[in-house]
This record gives structure tokens, sequence and C-alpha cells, in this order.
């Protein structure tokens, strides 16, 4: 009688679990069929646009085949500056420039890995982001552009979208027509804030061997469909620039030189197109030296403009900080940082070193040549110390070269990341 029961019980429990097995297949079923028309909850724009700015730039162009509402979304002006915005939240990178100088298919454009906060001991370029017609001079990086100058004419290409954009050279230019190959061209790029426009400020100069007599040109391309070479600033004094920059606040900053001993401060106003220039001072004590033996370039000083003078730096181990107080009065603040001896041992590898700005509050300081194993040393100014970055991945092929037949640039630009396509 148990045994009876106990089987009655488990063929009852299998049956019911059979039942409800069936009852699940039939609901599947159901949901299936429902699904076919269900629709989801529309997400609302804000949200959306804040979704989509977190994806990687090259993932968002390629949701643009999505649909046309996405593709004009991301078109938008409002979408591509949120974009920017956000992007610029990531952490930075630097990018190496070479060009054999004897054969300018041979250039290539290295980029490193994400710099976190603090920086490594070491930093390794293994993204090629190489194309034809890459090389050049002079790198400059802005909101995700990187422009650099082939044969007196500047070229913008954007690593994210792969777009490569050449402008026309400035072909109205009395220096140029006149003085053949006798003058300097340079391009710095700026963005204009409140028109939202990117623009680039050419400088041309001529001058005699003592710079006795120099001649200039200022020229302005608005970057935007049918944009041209404009000359501004007819009456600003000559005058040659260091081909280094300084953007902040829509505002351009470069050091140049009226004669062979008077360095100036120049910033150029991208809304308004204003020059202005100051003198910048000298120590008192200190030789006047003229401009080949002079080593200074501008940075940003805790959001002030700043001339870093290290002249002296392998000579005496210091560093005079000159910080713009008030433009208009021409009031600067001089600081002289000291670095101990034991914190030189960087500097006398006997390779000139170049400031290239700043990058995370530091000051970089970059080999003039290239040099193997390569490296560049960020200057904490708050701590007066220095710290030595060597640099991995760059081709044996470059190092094998000599110095003379290669062009070697790096720059560092924000994380910012352009989705923007150019017209021109």
């Amino acid at each position: 009688m148990g045994l009876s029961f106990l089987l009655a019980l488990k063929v009852q429990q299998r049956m019911t679990r059979m039942r409800r097995r069936r009852r699940h297949h039939r609901q599947i079923l159901v949901d299936v069929e429902n699904s076919k028309t269900w629709v989801a909850p529309e997400i609302p724009l804000d949200l959306l646009i804040e979704i989509l700015t977190r994806l990687p730039g090259k993932s968002v162009l390629r949701f643009k085949c999505v649909s046309k509402f996405w593709s004009s979304l991301f078109s938008s002006r409002y979408f591509r500056n949120r974009f920017l915005m956000v992007s610029s939240q990531r952490h930075s990178r630097l990018y190496m420039s070479f060009m054999d100088l004897y054969n300018d298919s041979k250039s290539m454009l290295l980029s490193s890995a994400p710099i976190s906060s603090t920086f490594p001991s070491s930093l390794v370029f293994d993204q090629d982001l190489t194309i034809r017609k890459m090389g050049g001079f002079i790198l400059r990086v802005l909101r995700g552009f990187i422009c650099f100058t082939v044969d007196s004419k500047p070229h913008i290409y954007n690593p994210t979208t792969r777009q490569l954009v050449i402008l026309p050279a400035v072909e109205e230019s009395v220096i140029i027509a006149e003085e053949e190959d006798n003058y300097e061209i340079f391009f710095f790029m700026g963005h204009d804030p409140v028109k939202d426009q990117l623009k680039l400020l050419c400088t041309i100069t001529t001058m005699s061997n003592d710079m006795q007599k120099i001649e200039s040109e200022l020229w302005v391309f608005v970057l935007e469909a049918g944009g041209s070479w404009k000359r501004v600033a007819k009456e600003f004094p000559p005058h040659l620039p260091n081909p280094y920059e300084l953007n902040m606040n829509g505002v351009l900053y470069y050091l140049a030189w009226t004669d062979m001993h008077t360095c100036v401060l120049v910033s150029f106003n991208f809304r308004s197109e204003e020059f202005n220039m100051i003198q910048v001072p000298r120590k008192a004590g200190d030789k006047i030296l003229p401009r080949l033996k002079k080593w200074m370039t501008q940075i940003d000083y805790d959001g002030k403009v700043a001339v870093f003078d290290m002249t002296y730096l392998k000579v005496r181990g210091t560093v005079d900080l000159w910080v713009v107080q008030d433009w208009r009065k021409k009031e600067w603040l001089r600081k002289t940082l000291v670095l101990q001896p034991s914190q030189l041992h960087p500097i006398f590898d006997n390779h000139r070193l170049i400031a290239k700005g700043t990058l995370k509050g530091k000051v970089i300081l970059v080999p003039r040549y290239l040099v193997s194993p390569f490296y560049f040393l960020c200057y904490d100014l708050q701590l007066n110390d220095l710290k030595k970055v060597e640099i991995k991945g760059i081709p044996d092929r470059w190092f094998s070269k000599h110095n003379m037949d290669i062009y070697c640039d790096i720059e560092f630009m924000n994380p910012s990341e352009s989705i923007e396509y150019l017209e021109t």
C-alpha cells in the first residue's frame, strides 16, 4: 500500500512538471507573436545624445548609416561640439611625425597610447596613422585636428575621420612672389569660440642676415566652404615668429623677434583678428644674447601666459619664468627656478632640448634631433623636478638615417576627438 502511494505521487509530480513546461512553451509562443507588434519605448533625445557622445569616434562614424536621423544628428554642430567636449575628458595622446627630406613618400605619423594622470617611465608609440601625402613640417594639434606644412601649403588631417584637406598656397603674397625661397612661413591653427570657426593664421617673413631689415605679412583663412586667404593687420610691426604656439581661450600666443636681440610676445585674437605685442623683459645682469642663443617658449602657467626661458638651464641649472600679470600695463612677474645638481643628470646628455609647451601642468622638453633611445623630459614647475620618459615603438629605420636627412617633430594633443568633415 505504501509503495503504490509513492509511485502514484511521483507520477503526479511528473505530470505536473510536464503541464507547467507546456504552459511555459505556449507563453513563449504568445510572447514571440506579440513581439512582432511590440514597440520599444522611445529614448529621449537628450539621453540618446549623452549615450552616443561616450562612444569612440570611429563607432559614431559607423553608426551614421543606421538612419537618416542619426546621420543628420551626427552632422549637426551641436552634436559635434558635445562629442568634442565629452571626448576632451579622456586621456591625452602624443603624436610623432617623421619625414625623409629626400623622399616625402616615406613619411610617418605615430600616436602613443593614452597618457594617464601621471607620466610613466616609458611610452609606446604603437598606432600608425600614416596616410598618403602625410609628410610635413611643424605639427599643430587642436580640437581633434592636426596641421602640418608641405611645400608652403597647410595640410589639415583628422585622425578620427582620416580626412586630409590640402589648403591653397598664399598666392597673393608679395614676399613669396619677390623672394622666391628666401622667406620663412608658418601656419598657426586656432578657434573662434563665438562663431565656432576653425581658422589658420599664416605668417610670412623675409629678413636680412643681420635682421636689420625685416618684412612680414599676416594672412587668415577660415576653414569653411569657399574659404580663402585674407591679409590682415598690414600696419602691425614686422617680426619673425618662433614656430611654437600656445592657444588659450580663442587667443593665439607666440614669441617673435623684431631684430637680432629683441624678443616680443605676440597675441592674435581669432575672433576679432587683432594683434598685440609686448616686449619680453631681460633679467638684470644677464648678457644680451642673439636670437639663436636664446631658448624660450610660451607656456600656460596656471591659466596665465608665461615665457619659459631655459637659456641657462644647462650652464647654471636655472630657469626664468616670466608671467604676464597685466598685458595692457605690460606688467610681468619673474620667478627663477633652481635645479639641484642631482636633478640635472638628464640635461647633460649632450642633446639640445626644446620646450614644446605644457601637458598636465608639466613643461615638455624634447631633444631637437632624433636620438636613440628617444625620450622627453617632464619639468614639474610646482615640485621643481625633472622626470625622463623614454619613447618606444619608433621603427629602427629612422635611427639609421643621418639627422640632416630626416625631420622629426613631437606634439601632444588634448584627448578631443572630432567627427567633423571639413568643407573648403
